[in-house]
């Protein structure tokens, strides 16, 4: 981890995707600010190995491993934006709140003042029925209040995706907006 701290001092801007999948987000992200360094953190060492043969700029790195593991290495107060497009519900389920507010604290002290957090997840019915306005504005406003109650400010948060993120998963969701409704956070330090 001491290579990440002396590359992040290379470059004016730091971009962290949590959970990269096979790297297309990135590399899109890459190509278009070659003064930023782009970090991807993917446990699958099949997709880390799919993005590295792929990807060829050299302001990217990745980092094979558990996000959760890999994070507390890194200099605080050294991102400016962190990604976590559709995180493993593992980190976003209500239920498990508890268990991942710590993680998210965790990426709260890595942020520069003024940097970001932006998450992209979904809400699903669990027998796959269309979710209802009701039941997503509800989980919307959940989402808000807990990332606002661990410190972050809310920035803006939308329904959807961004359209110009290009990930297999998002494209795949894009498909089926009533049973899959997805929001977009974007969150600030303070």
């Amino acid at each position: 981890m001491h290579d990440v701290a002396a590359r992040i001092t290379l470059f004016p801007r730091v971009i962290v995707e949590l959970g990269m999948g096979d790297g297309r987000l990135l590399e899109s992200l890459a190509k278009r600010d070659d003064n930023t360094l782009h970090i991807g953190i993917e446990l699958d060492a099949e997709q880390c190995d799919r993005a590295r043969s792929r990807i060829v700029q050299d302001n990217v790195l990745i980092l094979n491993g558990s996000f959760v593991d890999m994070l507390p290495a890194f200099p605080n107060s050294s991102v400016d934006q962190f990604l976590a497009v559709l995180p493993d519900p593992a980190y976003i389920d209500e239920k498990k709140a508890r268990e991942w507010d710590p993680f998210y604290r965790t990426v709260y002290s890595k942020m520069k003042k003024g940097g970001t957090l932006q998450i992209v997840t979904e809400i699903t019915d669990e027998l796959l029925q269309p979710v209802g306005d009701g039941e997503y504005l509800r989980w919307a406003e959940w989402l808000k209040a807990t990332f606002t109650a661990a410190g972050f400010a809310l920035v803006h948060q939308r329904e959807g995706a961004p359209v110009e993120y290009p990930t297999r998963c998002l494209d795949q969701f894009r498909g089926d907006p009533e049973r899959i409704r997805m929001t977009t956070i974007d969150l600030a330090k303070k």
